[in-house]
């Protein structure tokens, strides 16, 4: 057996594995503790970005939780407004709606005065032109003294 050549080749092939053992499993230790701490150190960053996208995430969500609020707000300012507005023009309106009333009113009053003036100065025209053809035919049926008398008698009346 020691001069088979097989022999030294399976005794030479376990010395060197046996020679080279500590060393081939140092670096495979070694390789296997650097790719544990790669993953290790990949596992963290993850980690780290995880909590820095839920703190963004946390800071999104109440910035529209606050947004909302913002928002309910403005409407309910705008809501506001718009019933002040809507009372404030009704106001208007009926102010406006009044005074046209009013201004209608007072016309009307004034065309019923202008007609009633009318109306008297017409029957105070028919009454003085009745008055004036009775006058004719009363002097004209007089003598001058009994006009003279008349007219004295009319001016003591008016005097006194």
């Amino acid at each position: 057996m020691l001069e088979d050549p097989r022999f030294w080749v399976a005794v030479s092939f376990f010395l060197f594995v046996a020679l080279s053992y500590k060393k081939l499993a140092a670096l495979l230790l070694c390789t296997l503790d650097d790719r544990s701490a790669k993953i290790k150190q990949e596992l963290d960053e993850a980690r780290s970005l995880r909590e820095q996208a839920e703190a963004v995430l946390a800071m999104y969500k109440q910035k529209q939780s606050e947004y909302l609020k913002e928002a309910e707000q403005i409407l309910v300012d705008a809501r506001h407004d718009a019933d002040l507005m809507r009372e404030h023009t009704e106001n208007e309106l009926k102010d406006s709606l009044d005074a046209r009333m009013k201004h209608a009113l007072d016309r009307i009053a004034q065309e019923e005065a202008n007609a009633i003036a009318e109306v008297r100065n017409h029957v105070v025209d028919i009454a003085l032109a009745a008055a004036r053809s009775l006058i004719v035919d009363h002097v004209s049926t007089l003598s001058q003294e009994e006009l003279v008398a008349l007219a004295l008698t009319d001016i003591e009346r008016k005097i006194h």
